[in-house]
């Protein structure tokens, strides 16, 4: 007899028994705050609101729940919902939020510097309307790929050393043209000093090429050996095992070969 299919409600799924989602709402105008907490009891899931009214108080949350929406005004009295942002990103609970940024300043630079910081969507305070918002809520919500640690979310480690091994070289690849101009515009302004500045232009070419070296030895890792150094323990009072020596690439910063 086959196993029974478990199926797990999303937030948009309006079941009574459907935890409330958690939505941090940042801003310091209280009718505003008020306004998207109604908006928010409008979805068809349960919301339970919490609310900060800075940039200060808004980091403090962050660090004690993880939360299934985060709502950023954009002019906060101690900076701007693009600082806030950057808050998620580097906390661990909330850097897969998903952020909806809802201001009275509906600026196009204001909207394309959220939409770069990875706002989801910019909704204008004056002219939002419970379905509009609605409707950005469930785009937000449904594009987001959840953070949960559990075994269910675990990839297959031949997955994981495909990614790593194809990450790596892309980034590499995206690094070299850089790496590459800096060195013909260190080289050209070497060929127009004096012979005496020319020692320290070519040190600086020098670690170029000890970049550019180590961007090419990026490329060629395989994914097992990235994963395998990333993820090497030893037990409590045993020392670990000596890394290979081709288990990394040579640091950049290394004194270059001659």
């Amino acid at each position: 007899m086959p196993a029974p299919q478990i199926t797990h409600p999303s937030p948009l799924t309006p079941l009574s028994n459907t935890p409330p989602l958690e939505v941090l709402i940042l801003d310091d105008e209280r009718f505003d705050r008020h306004r998207l907490a109604r908006l928010c009891s409008g979805l068809e899931f349960p919301c339970a609101i919490s609310n900060a009214t800075s940039l200060t108080e808004f980091q403090d949350l962050l660090a004690q729940t993880t939360y299934g929406l985060i709502l950023l005004d954009y002019a906060l009295p101690d900076g701007t919902g693009l600082e806030a942002l950057n808050m998620m990103h580097l906390c661990a609970r909330n850097l897969n939020t998903p952020a909806l940024m809802v201001s009275g300043l509906a600026e196009s630079s204001i909207m394309d510097q959220a939409e770069a910081a990875g706002c989801y969507r910019f909704l204008e305070k004056d002219t939002l309307s419970s379905e509009a918002f609605a409707c950005a809520v469930k785009d937000a919500l449904t594009l987001t790929v959840p953070l949960v640690a559990s075994d269910s979310a675990r990839f297959e480690s031949a997955e994981v050393e495909q990614l790593l091994a194809r990450a790596v070289a892309l980034y590499a690849q995206d690094i070299k043209p850089m790496v590459s101009r800096l060195m013909r515009q260190m080289r050209n302004l070497r060929a127009q000093q004096p012979l005496d500045d020319a020692p320290a232009s070519h040190a600086a070419e020098q670690n170029c090429l000890s970049l550019w070296s180590f961007l090419i030895e990026m490329e060629r890792q395989d994914g097992a050996t990235l994963l395998a150094n990333v993820t090497r323990t030893a037990p409590t009072g045993t020392p670990a095992p000596p890394e290979p020596k081709s288990s990394k690439p040579p640091s950049p910063f290394s004194a270059p070969r001659h």
